[in-house]
């Protein structure tokens, strides 16, 4: 389909019983894909109002513990009831094609599905998806949406959001300036993109002009467009009818399909109907299931030759359009004057140029147009008729030098700017070595400073602390001495008094004394 994500009709179909653990139907799942259990994430589908459908969330731990009957009436409470429950496997691969652990994902991150649109074929293609950051900007992700589309890594892309109003489809421009969120992306979202040139040849030079185009046409299946570009593989739905000991009342319904997505990442979507217990069954007694005849495995080697079928139809359609255009005769000289337009124009271009537009296949019809009615001498005719058969592989063969040129200059450059860069690194690196080294020194003469000053100042503390000592005694005997001052000085001047009353009368002695002594 154009339109939305997937058609539930085409899914893969399982039955399953409603006391089945949903660990046990994941060991199921592992087995028909091949994808343990512990690298299986499934997500809930929403039917928006829209009428589209999009994954909605991961399950939780709490739910996968559920019992599949359990798990089916515990989601229906949150959502309108419906015939089928609705599931979305995500499995990531490596880069040998292995299934490893889905990226942790947070409320940051948010799954969206990317389809490219080519002009010039008029063929809308889904490539992948990827998980973004909600306050990223689309420009972050450029390069990877150039990887998936086999761009080069700085080719200037446009981006679109899918969307739908009542059955017309649609495609909004998104701003390369805003985040994820400023744009109002979700879980399950679709982007459409392509490259940015102009292209006025083109009858649907853009997306929004390639859904108009669409909706005008009414080309529909079931609400939906089809598609003329399908994704490859094709799972056909499998119920088996005869030999099954179980009842609709018995049973959980469940639906898978497995579609081909970017080159590591592999999507399977699953659903399920509504499950009610049967009121002859025990409710922990599990019903009894017989195998169906038909092998599940041998839908592997279905796909596989489908796809081959299909390849094989497409390389039938191209040899019989090239033989047409070598053996068909324009019926109008306005036929033949616009193949001339159109080989001129081509000439005109730079072969590279000419093989990016796109326009090799309307090149050979007007050249074999020109063959048809002898505008090429005789002399060249078989050049010019062997070149055109060649044309393909020679564009291929020229791109691929093209690429081999480019990857060589690309190696020239860099040994050229890592040798340049060395150089620059060894002239900086004698004199920051030196500095280095006069660092060293002067923190090592420092240190020693540093530790000469600490002995030093270990000592001076230790007299200080001495001199501490003698000054609070001397200290307290002043203290002690102020106070024994007053009465001392009483006792001064009392005795004071009485040595001169005393020598006063020892005076006076003399004085009647020394006339009796003569």
């Amino acid at each position: 389909m154009y339109f939305d994500l997937v058609n539930h009709d085409k899914v893969r179909n399982f039955r399953i019983p409603n006391l089945i653990t949903f660990y046990k139907f994941k060991e199921k799942v592992a087995i028909e894909f091949d994808v343990p259990v512990k690298f299986q994430r499934f997500w809930v589908w929403e039917k928006r109002d829209n009428d589209t459908y999009r994954p909605l969330r991961p399950l939780t731990s709490v739910e996968e513990q559920r019992r599949v009957g359990e798990l089916t009436d515990y989601l229906d409470k949150k959502r309108k009831r419906e015939e089928v429950l609705r599931l979305f496997l995500e499995v990531e691969l490596d880069l040998d094609l292995q299934p490893v652990a889905p990226p942790l994902k947070s409320k940051e991150d948010v799954l969206l599905f990317f389809k490219l649109y080519d002009p010039w074929k008029e063929e809308l293609c889904y490539v992948g998806r990827l998980f973004v950051k909600l306050h990223e900007k689309p420009s972050r992700i450029l390069k990877k949406l150039n990887k998936m589309a086999g761009f080069n890594p700085n080719e200037k892309i446009i981006l679109f959001e899918e969307t739908k109003s009542e059955s017309c489809t649609m495609c909004v421009p998104i701003s390369k300036k805003l985040t994820f969120l400023c744009s109002k992306l979700r879980d399950g979202d679709i982007i459409c993109f392509q490259k940015s040139e102009k292209i006025e040849q083109c009858h649907c030079p853009d997306v929004p002009s390639f859904f108009e185009y669409l909706n005008s046409k009414g080309d529909f299946v079931d609400g939906r467009p089809r598609l003329q570009t399908i994704i490859r593989d094709v799972h056909v739905t499998w119920l088996p009818q005869s030999r099954i000991n179980i009842t609709q009342e018995q049973a959980t319904h469940v639906e898978v399909i497995c579609p081909q997505v970017a080159p590591h990442v592999k999507t399977i979507p699953i659903p399920s109907v509504t499950p009610t217990v049967h009121p002859h069954v025990h409710p922990h007694q599990e019903p009894n299931l017989v195998e169906a005849e038909m092998n599940s495995s041998l839908s592997s080697f279905d796909a596989l030759f489908a796809d081959i079928q299909s390849l094989l139809e497409v390389k039938a359609g191209e040899a019989i359009n090239s033989s047409c255009l070598q053996n068909s005769v324009p019926s109008t000289d306005d036929e033949i004057t616009n193949a001339r337009k159109i080989v001129k124009q081509c000439l005109d271009m730079r072969l590279a140029s000419f093989i990016e537009s796109g326009r090799t296949r309307e090149f050979k019809h007007a050249v074999s147009v020109m063959l048809a009615v002898n505008s090429f001498p005789d002399s060249e005719v078989d050049e010019v008729t062997k070149f055109l058969d060649d044309l393909n592989k020679t564009c291929e063969r020229y791109m691929g030098a093209e690429q081999d040129i480019r990857e060589a200059e690309q190696n020239v450059r860099s040994v050229i700017e890592l040798k340049t860069s060395l150089k620059q690194l060894s002239f900086k690196f004698i004199p920051t070595r030196n500095r280095a080294e006069e660092v060293n020194r002067e923190i090592a003469d420092m240190e020693r400073q540093l530790a000469e000053r600490k002995v030093e100042k270990a000592q001076l503390q230790s007299n200080l602390e001495d001199l501490a000592g003698k000054a609070t005694a001397s200290r307290q005997a002043l203290i002690n001495a102020e106070l024994d001052k007053e009465p001392l000085w009483l006792k001064k001047v009392e005795a004071e008094k009485t040595v001169d009353n005393t020598e006063k009368s020892w005076e006076s002695l003399k004085e009647h004394c020394y006339p009796f002594l003569q």
